[in-house]
Order: structure tokens, then C-alpha cells, then sequence
């Protein structure tokens, strides 16, 4: 147990008695091989415990807070308390297909999807065909390994909920947002969400994650997502991280892309006291395409972490990320990003930035690019930088009549607006426009 966190007093206990209770009810129960995969992982979180910064690929975030808290299994909350108007401001745009999960739970009178494709299917996990569940079930081709993945195990132990999306062969869905809505009611609640996009060949999508509160209470998001792109297909997906100061929020995401095959993600890390966004993609064959952007906007006491693993196992493969964050007052930012080329995969190219904005002497971010190269004709490369507001510029701003706070956040727009100009399709450009400006009106208030 050395390298694991133990968890506290009683609350490896707690997850098993609200497994053991819950395992009757929850999506799949009675499907043989499912309930022994359930009960396989509910074993392995408790034997490992929680990772540490002893973990290489926890190195900077601690997750001490977990341990201290048992957060039970999360109930929906009362269809009364949530309306279709008051969704509005989370929107991505007024004609979207709206997938919308409250508290963990589908609230099928709160979604939109008249006129899916032909052969698109947009369902509840709890309505998974067998095909879906093995599809939810498969693990990472590129792995951290077991002892970093306990949270994923306890995700698969208790997964309840979560948005599944199979796109037809040649079918367009642009776009489509999945809707995630926390109502914390001050008792810590755990919501252990399991999606699935499978974009079939020559298909099109853009799908939007949201995941947001209304309140402020104690709540944690433990997210596996699985994303399978075929030959010839483009997904862009996008993710918003915008819970709720008290939350802990800890995503994991897999895509697996096949010939031909294009992956483009943007994500913005706002919100909860403790996030972690990690992404791990394999490009299984040739001539695939990734390219991966984010922002993080930290103040407070935040600790958001962006980790990301990239394999190319097959020639003729390229990827690109660019990564920054703007971090203010006590917080702490961190981003470290992993790419393998494998021996065979000749003329790949993988680039990789990551760039960090400190505006207070009490900020901090933490970098680690990481390459390993096993073939001979590639392009690989990666930089990483962090520093303040350029002083220069500011004094610029400020001897034309501009406030500090104007001139500062003329700086830090310009800072991140390059990669928020580089979203694909103007609904989502303007989507993460507005977060930005109100997340840079609010630090001026």
C-alpha cells in the first residue's frame, strides 16, 4: 500500500456497503460477465486505495480531500427544481440537440433530440445494449496503470449513469451538448458517470461536455468517458469544466482512432476546488489526426490538473496540443503531457505547448512534458513556459488612460484568444468566448 493513499477511517468500508447495496439496481445488474468486471474493480480500488503524488502520474495533485470525505452515491434531485428556461444560460446554442443529467440521473423531460440522424442513437447508460456495455467496459489502450487508476475501478464498480452516443455510418450531428447539472444539498454526494461517443465511418460530430452547479455545496464528478473514432470520421469534442467551488471533479478520457480518422479536442478547466482532466488517446492507424487545445482558469484556492497521453502506434500519424493557464492568487495549475511514438510508427509528427500565466506571487504551475521516441523519421517536439504579465505591455496600456484591471484583462484575453479563436464552428467559438469574459469580469469585481 505504499504507493497508495489509504483511505480514510471506514470509507474504503463505506464504497463497498454502497456497492453491495446498490449492485442489484445498478445498469447491467444480472449480465454475468458485467457483475464479475463490478465486482473485480470495487476490489481493486479498495486494495490500492487512492493515488499519490508517489504515483508518477499524480505527481502534482493530491488528493488528500478525497480521503478525508465519504461522498455517498448521489440522487436525482426533484423534477420541480430544474426547468427547461432555467438551463438556458448553460446552453451551447438555441437549436442543439441537449442531452441533460441531473445529479447523475438522465432527466429525459429536460433533453432535446427531435431529428437525430439516421442510424444515430443518443441513449441512457441505463437503457445499454450488450454491445454498449462491452464497448463502456473496454479499458485504455495506454494505461497509467492499476494503482493511478483506482478511481476509473470505483467508476466501474458503481457507474449509474451517463450519456451514450452512436453515430450512424456518413451520419452529421452538429452539434450535440451532454448537460451535466449538480444541485448539491450540502451532504457530500458522489456521481459516477460512464459515456460512450462511437462515431461510425465517415461520420461527423461536434459533441459538447457541460458540467456545472447551481450551489455551492460538497459534491464529486468521477467521469470515464470512452470515444472510439472509425475510418474517415471527425469528432469534435469539446469539454467545459464549471462545477462548483466545493466540488472534485476527475475525468478520464480514452479515444481510440482508426485509419484515417480526425480528433479534435477543446477544453476549458474553471471550476471546483480539485479538478483533473486526463486524456489518453491511441492513434491505432495510419494516417490519423489529433489535436488537442485547453485552458485553464485558476484562482482561489483551485488545483486544476490537465494530463495527457498520447500513443502513436502506427506510421503516418500527427498530433498537436496546446495547452495554457492562467493562474491567480493561491492557486495551482498543472499540466503534464506524455506522447509515445512506437518503433513502427515512422513520419509521425507530434507537437506539443504548454504555457502558464501567473498573475500573483502566491500562483503556481507545475509543467512536465514528457517524449519517447522509438522510431527514427518522426517530428517531435515540445516547449513549455511560465512567467508573468509582461510588465512592458501593461505600462503600455496603462500610460493610454487604461485601468490596470482593463489593461490586464486586454493581456490575459489576448493570452489565451488564439486558441479560442482556433474552435472549430461559430456556435462553440462564441460558447468559450463568453466563459472567458465572464470568468475575466468576474476577477475584476
Amino acid at each position: 500500500m505504499s504507493p497508495a493513499m489509504t483511505l480514510a477511517a471506514g470509507s474504503g468500508h463505506a464504497y463497498v456497503e454502497q456497492f453491495a447495496r446498490a449492485k442489484a439496481s445498478l445498469p447491467g445488474a444480472g449480465v454475468t460477465w458485467l457483475d464479475d468486471l463490478r465486482d473485480e474493480s470495487i476490489g481493486r480500488f479498495v486494495r490500492n486505495g487512492l493515488p499519490t503524488p508517489k504515483i508518477e502520474a499524480w505527481k502534482y495533485t493530491n488528493l488528500d480531500r478525497l480521503a478525508r470525505t465519504t461522498f455517498r452515491i448521489g440522487t436525482a434531485a426533484p423534477a420541480q427544481v430544474l426547468t427547461k428556461r432555467a438551463l438556458e444560460p448553460y446552453k451551447l446554442s438555441a437549436d442543439c440537440h441537449l442531452v441533460v443529467y441531473v445529479n447523475g440521473r438522465l432527466r429525459p423531460d429536460l433533453c432535446d433530440l427531435d431529428q437525430l440522424p439516421h442510424g444515430t442513437r443518443i441513449t441512457d447508460l441505463a437503457a445499454a445494449t450488450s454491445d454498449d456495455l462491452r464497448a463502456l467496459a473496454v479499458a485504455p489502450a495506454m494505461g497509467a496503470g492499476p494503482q493511478a487508476a483506482a478511481l476509473s475501478d470505483l467508476n466501474t464498480a458503481l457507474m449509474a449513469g451517463g450519456a451514450i452516443i452512436r453515430l450512424g455510418r456518413g451520419a452529421v450531428l452538429d452539434p450535440v451538448q451532454i448537460l451535466f447539472m449538480a444541485t448539491p444539498d450540502g451532504e457530500p454526494s458522489a456521481f459516477h458517470l460512464r459515456n460512450l461517443i462511437d462515431a461510425e465511418a465517415g461520420s461527423s460530430a461536434t459533441v459538447l461536455e457541460t458540467f456545472v452547479a447551481m450551489g455551492d455545496g460538497p459534491y464529486w464528478s468521477n467521469v470515464v468517458t470512452r470515444v472510439s473514432v472509425a475510418p474517415n470520421a471527425v469528432l469534435r469534442h469539446h469539454k467545459l469544466q464549471a462545477e462548483g467551488a466545493k466540488a472534485v471533479h476527475i475525468a478520464a478520457t480514452s479515444v481510440r482512432l482508426d485509419r484515417d480518422a480526425a480528433y479534435r479536442m477543446f477544453s476549458a478547466s474553471i471550476g471546483a476546488e480539485l479538478g483533473r482532466n486526463e486524456i489518453a488517446i491511441e492513434l491505432a492507424a495510419p494516417g490519423t489526426e489529433v489535436q488537442l487545445a485547453g485552458v485553464t482558469l485558476a484562482r482561489s484556492n483551485q488545483h486544476l490538473d490537465t494530463t495527457t497521453r498520447i500513443s502513436h502506434a502506427q506510421p503516418r500519424t500527427t498530433s498537436s496540443q496546446v495547452f495554457k493557464s492562467v493562474v491567480d492568487e493561491h492557486a495551482h495549475a498543472v499540466f503534464q503531457g506524455s506522447i509515445r511514438v512506437a518503433p513502427d510508427a515512422q513520419k509521425s509528427d507530434a507537437r506539443q505547448l504548454s504555457q502558464n500565466l501567473l498573475l500573483s506571487a502566491t500562483a503556481a504551475a507545475d509543467t512536465k512534458p514528457e517524449l519517447e521516441i522509438l522510431a527514427d523519421d518522426v517530428k517531435c517536439s515540445h516547449g513549455a513556459a511560465v512567467g508573468d504579465l509582461d510588465r512592458d505591455a501593461l505600462f503600455y496600456l496603462r500610460a493610454r488612460g487604461l485601468s490596470a484591471r482593463v489593461a490586464r484583462a486586454l493581456l490575459i484575453g489576448g493570452f489565451i484568444g488564439e486558441l479560442i479563436e482556433s474552435i472549430e464552428g461559430d456556435a462553440a467559438r462564441a460558447y468559450f468566448r463568453r466563459v472567458v469574459d465572464h470568468w475575466l469580469t468576474e476577477g475584476q469585481s
